[in-house]
């Protein structure tokens, strides 16, 4: 006698000990719901190893009906059998597709088929998007897209038309992954949808097929709706073309009165972040100044993938043979033909400003002395000391000071950092609103990290 014959299974504690066989068992246990259990506990295990007992359990049949509850069990085989991938269950889920009366069955089956990503699994699906449930038709559509085989491009173009508006959303999807080219004037004219939903997935699968929709993409963004203009302007800056760049910095720039709305200006700076063009820099700088939040914090991430994805164009370096530094590009940095102050510069129109000063035969008083005097001048000015460091780096000695200076309207950031190398001293000298300030703070860092004395 088998030692099953006699047994109550416990579901909960064969998936904890990963008794797939005697889980398999129980798919044919005469109670229907500890089926049910069985199968959704194989559902979660993704044990190849129940294939086959999961397949016996798809099939359907007349005497189920008096059994709304093995419903479920063949649902959850469907999907157990979609989540394991194994070929074998193809042409079941096929037959559960075409045959299954209920519909949670057949989407459920149309979508483990997607999983399987088996060509053979075309036709059944094709078939499937006549289906008279929507949740098929729409799951169908889907599982074409995952496949990706063209022969379904004829039936997934007539599904633009369907009634439901989730049926034309998952068409629109597939037809970005299947379509390729030809997919794009269809996919164009479903921007018109009704629904906005299906108007963002058609975006989503012009940005799919690639380069090829990038002109039609940049006339979306130049002359649609404003939610179409934004979705328009993520796929271009995850295509990357460089075609999409003086578009976006138009709209950037807020000149046309329909490129003023805040959402569409923030989605273009997102958009040159991701792109990364040289181009960008400059009206992504300007735009830290934007008045509004959304704009300014966009701009900022913008900048930062820039800097962070060491675009070479983003680094300057500057050497005299008396002093050297790296630069963002940026910045506005020349030389001032001064005894003194010998560099001078700016960042964001000025709203920062730069200088390196120099002061020859300073044998007897050390950067630290130097900035003391210093942080007692900004102490007579009323000035607010921030923060204060003194260190050592490539055989200089360094100390630096932060404060904020209050003016009647608003306030000042200041930070100044001496390098002493022998009896020269340079000292570097920022200023500015503390919210740009704070914006910039890592171009400033590579400046004063870069900062080194050659000759003195």
């Amino acid at each position: 006698m088998n030692s099953y014959d006699e047994y109550e299974p416990d579901i909960e504690y064969m998936e904890e000990i990963g008794d797939i066989e005697g889980l398999v068992y129980a798919l044919k246990d005469e109670d229907p719901i500890i089926r049910k259990e069985a199968s959704i506990a194989l559902k979660r295990m993704g044990d190849e190893g129940a294939v086959e007992g999961l397949i016996e359990a798809i099939k359907y049949e007349d005497w189920q009906d008096d059994y709304p509850v093995l419903t479920a069990v063949r649902e959850n085989s469907a999907e157990a059998l979609g989540n394991i991938g194994d070929v074998r269950a193809l042409q079941p889920l096929v037959q559960s597709l075409i045959m299954d009366p209920d519909d949670d069955v057949r989407w459920k089956s149309a979508r483990a088929l997607g999983k399987l990503g088996d060509p053979d699994g075309v036709h059944a699906l094709i078939e499937a998007l006549k289906d008279g449930s929507w949740t098929v038709r729409g799951h169908a559509a889907h599982a074409l897209g995952r496949i990706g085989d063209e022969t379904a491009f004829d039936a997934l173009a007539e599904v633009l038309n369907d009634d439901d508006w989730h049926v034309r959303k998952y068409a629109a999807t597939a037809l970005g992954k299947t379509g390729g080219e030809r997919a794009i004037t269809l996919l164009l004219k479903v921007l018109n949808d009704n629904d906005a939903d299906v108007s963002w997935k058609a975006i989503v699968a012009l940005e799919n097929i690639g380069e090829a929709s990038v002109e039609p993409l940049i006339d979306i963004f130049k002359n649609g709706d404003w939610h179409i203009r934004g979705r328009a302007a993520e796929a271009l800056g995850k295509i990357g073309d460089e075609r999409a760049v003086q578009p976006l910095i138009h709209a950037l720039e807020g000149k046309r009165k329909n490129d003023r709305n805040k959402y569409i200006r923030g989605k273009a700076a997102e958009a040159l972040g991701l792109i990364g063009d040289e181009r960008a820099v400059q009206p992504l700088i300007k735009a830290l100044e934007d008045k509004n939040i959304y704009v300014r914090l966009r701009a900022e991430d913008a900048l930062e993938r820039i800097r962070s994805a060491g675009k070479a164009y983003w680094i300057v370096h500057y050497d005299n043979g008396e002093i050297s530094f790296d630069y963002p590009a940026s910045w506005e940095v020349m030389e001032n033909y001064d005894e003194k102050k010998i560099i001078k510069g700016n960042c964001a129109n000025s709203a920062v400003n730069f200088s390196i000063n120099k002061h020859a035969n300073m044998g007897d008083i050390t950067a630290t002395e130097f900035a003391e005097i210093l942080r007692n001048v900004f102490l007579i000015q009323n000035s607010k000391i921030l923060s204060k460091l003194s260190f050592k780096v490539r055989d200089m000695d360094a100390y630096l000071l932060m404060g904020e200076n209050p003016h009647s309207v608003s306030m000042t950031r200041i930070l100044i950092c001496a390098f002493k190398k022998e009896d020269v001293l340079y000292y570097l000298w920022f200023a500015g609103e503390p919210e740009i300030f704070d914006l910039l703070e890592e171009d400033m860092d590579l400046i004063l990290e870069s900062f080194q004395i050659h000759k003195t």
